[in-house]
């Protein structure tokens, strides 16, 4: 289960719920403009990965400790827009599996890279 922050571009989202992903975007939950630590308390609270292109969500959970189910960081860079890049997300998804929950994972063209979180260690 995920949870889109307001970042996740639209045609990621509509991929991913396509393909059968059980993903909601964070303003069914949240106001639009929510702070960040309300966004990663929601995903907490509802047991859902959250997925940004945010990287301060990873430094707020691996160098401050604070508190996250898991969290996948899109860094797609490069020519095409995200509905090019919609399929990539999915598929690094999909390889991930269960795995993204206990972790930070940063989707790339190239690789998936993850780190545990410090309270799965």
């Amino acid at each position: 289960m995920f949870l889109a922050d307001e970042d996740s571009p639209r045609p990621v989202l509509s991929e991913l719920l396509a393909q059968g992903f059980d993903v909601r975007p964070v303003t069914d939950f949240l106001p639009p403009g929510s702070d960040d630590a309300l966004v990663l308390a929601k995903s907490l609270e509802l047991g859902r990965v959250l997925i940004t292109r945010d990287l301060g969500f990873g430094e707020r959970i691996i160098r401050n400790g604070e508190s996250a189910i898991g969290v996948v960081i899109l860094r797609l860079r490069g020519p095409g827009g995200w509905t090019a890049r919609a399929a990539r997300v999915a598929a690094a998804l999909k390889g991930l599996g269960d795995q993204a929950h206990g972790q930070v994972s940063i989707i790339e063209w190239d690789a998936v890279r993850s780190r545990r979180l410090p309270s799965a260690s």
